[in-house]
């Protein structure tokens, strides 16, 4: 079975700025593939070209198989979902929802089955006769999902559709598109700048930074494997070690010289040799903090400069003897050390992870 979108080698520029370098990616049917990065990494510019509002300067692009290069946006077979919503003031939710079907002349039976499901979907029932201005953002929102969904569209886009709302409703929101989306299979790429949405939402993460897709995969093994330094630091949280050498242990980790001449076991996954630029990386939830000294290569001696409560978790912010920021990240519930106390750091077992310094 044909992707339902493929970016083959794609690139776009404008004037004297490449927006997407040699950007391959494909979303599979039933997929939920999320563009993550910052803002000017890319991300708009390939849902773009997805939807046809630009051409790719070269490389191809096929949906289901077929060089999208000479259709036209309404011939794509796609549903598109914007930050904006879009939706029609003058119609009805009921009336808005059923307008992909009515401009597709579909039987009037089959929009009323088809526009009662997809308001039963998204719990819009008691709201079907209101108009856009008579309901919340949250319910807006599922308005223009639903009217993205009407027509079963072969793959659905979605721009940043949770930016404008606030954090408890983003939260709910982002269930019921995970939850909308396993139900009706529909594939779907999705952008946005928000971590936790992306690790919540995704099948697959594409990682976009300057134009380039730098990182692709599962949100468990970008998280935990992530191929070098940028990707660690904007997928999450991560303390960053200096590494001046390394050696191989065999056993797919390595023997590291870091901070304070100490060496640390880490895993290399990704196979770095010497000469590499690189350097560790230590998630802040991974640490441990104990009063005594460790066994030599498991914990650094480090001191408690800043606690943060934030409910569940505690942030620590501890400092290196060679000055060097930290930070730890402990369950709410464990007493707190003294401010400014001598404590060593550790951490679970090979949580250390050796990347590229890029």
């Amino acid at each position: 079975m044909s992707a339902a979108i493929a970016f083959e080698r794609v690139s776009k520029r404008f004037g004297d700025t490449l927006a997407i370098e040699d950007a391959s990616l494909a979303v599979e049917p039933g997929e939920f593939v999320s563009l993550l990065g910052p803002s000017g990494s890319g991300k708009s510019t390939l849902l773009n070209l997805a939807v046809g509002a630009l051409q790719p300067d070269s490389g191809r692009l096929t949906i289901q198989g077929r060089d999208a290069s000479r259709l036209a946006t309404h011939q794509r077979d796609i549903g598109m979902v914007f930050q904006r919503y879009a939706l029609f003031p003058h119609k009805t939710l009921r009336e808005n929802i059923a307008y992909p079907l009515a401009i597709r002349r579909q039987p009037a039976a089959e929009v009323r089955r088809r526009v009662d499901a997809l308001l039963q979907m998204t719990g819009l029932q008691a709201q079907a006769e209101r108009y856009p201005a008579e309901i919340s953002g949250g319910q807006a929102q599922r308005v223009a999902l639903a009217r993205a969904l009407a027509f079963e569209p072969a793959l659905l886009l979605m721009d940043e559709p949770l930016g404008a709302l606030d954090k408890n409703l983003r939260l709910e929101l982002q269930a019921e598109i995970h939850h909308l989306q396993r139900r009706t299979g529909v594939p779907t790429l999705y952008v946005t700048h928000d971590q936790e949405e992306a690790l919540y939402l995704s099948h697959r993460i594409a990682l976009c930074n300057l134009g380039r897709i730098v990182a692709l995969g599962t949100p468990e093994a970008l998280y935990r494997e992530p191929p070098n330094r940028w990707a660690a630091q904007f997928l999450g949280d991560a303390n960053v070690l200096p590494v001046s050498a390394w050696r191989d242990l065999g056993d797919g980790t390595v023997a590291a010289d870091s901070s304070g001449g100490a060496v640390l076991r880490a895993r290399n996954p990704h196979g770095l040799r010497n000469g590499s630029r690189a350097v560790l990386i230590l998630r802040p939830e991974d640490c441990r903090l104990y009063e005594q000294p460790q066994a030599a290569g498991a914990s650094l001696p480090v001191r408690l400069e800043h606690r943060h409560f934030l409910g569940a978790r505690q942030r620590l912010e501890l400092r290196l003897a060679d000055g060097q920021a930290l930070q730890a990240s402990l369950s709410g519930s464990l007493p707190a050390p003294a401010a400014d106390s001598p404590l060593h750091l550790g951490w679970s077992e090979l949580a250390p992870l050796l990347v590229e310094d890029l």
